[in-house]
């Protein structure tokens, strides 16, 4: 198998999703100035008007507070510096936060994950720690149980977001998003393609017992044909191990009845 890689479109839609959600969510909080009149001079006590109670305070606040400003969410071309103070706070790393164009990356990766390709390049800062394991049985090559531990981090922080979170997102930001897919020739509807990359993440099976590869070049591959006949996407998925296929396939399928709900 390849560089040992996190499957990470999900995990990277989920971490930019709670940043800008919260950044998104909480309302600025506005100071109303008050204006305090000026007392009119007091008639004479003759003529003194008698006090109501429904006479209004002059400190009095105004009954409705102005609605907070929503937002404005800057052009593709300039949304770099919103992204980065967006995501200050969350966990994904500095490194790629430092980079350029990020929305148009993000869109590289949901294009890619749509068809079930792995877009290497734009996720290698997920890869985990430590190097892939086999265990050598005789003249049989085995996965290491072991590598499946790496990637209970990553589920994680996946599972650290509510799915509505992600659903909330998708849908304030498929404006930016849905430009910077055209620009790759992609002019399909945003949330349908997210829901096309859960789906094959959702067929992805979940290995019990050994898992057999083999290794005809450099890189090893999967022993069993209808496992190395998988889109890379969901190749990737495996490597996490059964238990974390069940966890992530629990939490897609939740965000996708909050996205189709």
């Amino acid at each position: 198998m390849r560089n040992d890689l996190f499957i990470g479109a999900a995990v990277l839609v989920a971490g930019i999703g709670v940043g800008l959600y919260f950044f998104l969510r909480e309302p600025g909080i506005e100071t109303v100035p008050v204006e305090i009149a000026e007392p009119a001079p007091s008639p004479p006590p003759a003529q003194r008007p008698e006090s109501s109670s429904s006479a209004r305070d002059p400190l009095q606040m105004p009954d409705t507070a102005p609605a907070p400003q929503e937002p404005q969410i800057p052009p593709l071309n300039d949304s770099d510096a919103f992204f980065r103070e967006s995501l200050a706070q969350t966990s994904l790393p500095s490194d790629w936060l430092a980079r350029e164009d990020l929305v148009r990356r993000l869109a590289v990766v949901m294009d890619n994950a749509r068809k079930g390709d792995y877009p290497r390049q734009q996720l290698s800062f997920l890869a985990p720690a430590g190097k892939f394991e086999v265990i050598e049985d005789g003249d049989r090559v085995l996965v290491n149980p072991v590598n499946y531990e790496r990637f209970d981090g990553h589920l994680d922080t996946l599972e650290s977001i509510e799915p509505e979170t992600l659903a909330d997102w998708v849908d304030t930001f498929e404006p930016l998003i849905s430009e910077a897919l055209g620009e790759l020739g992609n002019e399909g509807d945003v949330t349908s393609q997210v829901i096309a990359a859960i789906d094959l993440l959702l067929a992805v099976p979940e290995l019990e017992g050994d898992v057999e590869l083999v290794q005809p070049k450099v890189f090893y591959e999967y022993a069993d044909p209808s496992l190395e006949g998988l889109k890379p996407l969901q190749k990737q998925a495996l490597r996490m191990g059964p238990d974390n296929v069940r966890r992530l396939k629990a939490y897609l399928t939740r965000l996708r009845a909050e996205l189709v709900g």
